[in-house]
């Protein structure tokens, strides 16, 4: 690892004489290959016990076909660990039946509404399960297309209406939403506040677990009493209802 001088130790070797050349050449020069007679291939014949079992009309002899085991054999050799199979597969399917149930109960308002063709049968489960089939809550598939407070009357200013028109844009029923007012004074404080449920803001006739038909339009009126609020502005909202 360090920096040397070379020609220090430098020493010239002796040139080789002739004999010396010819050994080199000889011993570096490679091999030297003479022809060979390949020996006549002779037939062994095989030992008497090699032809007893040996081949048959050309083919290997593998002895006798072994015997053959069927499904049930293999899987339930044991007959206690095929009862316990067996009634772990029975067990299997029955927890599986038991989630499609779930599944069913949990989002039946889904799935009557995206495959209608199971509404039926949904509404006769529910009927055993003493449950309804009611449109999907989605607020924000409802639109608020207008909205406006006025005074109804003007020797009592407590006394307001609020009308809004709500709009369904889903392609399907869905269900009706809860309105979220909030009334506000000129700094747009919050003075009250109160959800209304739909039983409460839509006229009687209709019946609320029936839903909002698809893109269908409806207005609502609320008569207020605001006491001695006065409130200079509000603002509604939609939520989602709690079952009927």
């Amino acid at each position: 690892m360090t920096v040397f001088d070379g020609l220090v130790a430098l020493a010239a070797l002796p040139e080789p004489g002739p004999e010396a050349a010819a050994r080199s050449d000889s011993e570096v020069g490679g091999f030297k290959l003479e022809p060979v007679e390949p020996a006549k291939a002779t037939a062994t014949p095989p030992p008497p016990a090699a032809r007893a079992a040996g081949t048959v009309h050309g083919e290997m002899d593998y002895g006798p076909v072994p015997e053959q085991l069927s499904l049930d054999e293999e899987l339930f050799s044991d007959p206690s660990q095929a009862r316990r199979d067996r009634l772990w597969a029975v067990g299997a399917a029955l927890l599986v039946f038991a989630l499609a149930g779930q599944a069913a109960y949990y989002y039946r308002a889904e799935l009557a509404v995206n495959y209608p063709g199971l509404k039926p049968y949904l509404v006769k489960l529910c009927a055993a399960l003493q449950c309804t089939v009611l449109p999907p809550q989605r607020p924000r598939q409802i639109a608020i297309e207008a909205s406006d407070l006025q005074a109804t009357d003007p020797a009592r200013p407590g006394l307001i209406q609020l009308t809004a028109t709500l709009r369904n844009h889903a392609g399907h029923d869905l269900g009706y939403p809860a309105l979220d007012l909030v009334l506000t004074n000129a700094k747009e404080h919050t003075l009250a506040r109160r959800v209304f449920l739909p039983k409460e803001y839509l006229e009687r006739g209709n019946d609320v677990a029936a839903g909002m038909p698809a893109n269908a339009e409806i207005t609502i009126r609320l008569d207020l009493d605001t006491g001695d609020l006065s409130p200079a502005g509000f603002r509604l909202d939609l939520l989602p209802a709690p079952a009927p």
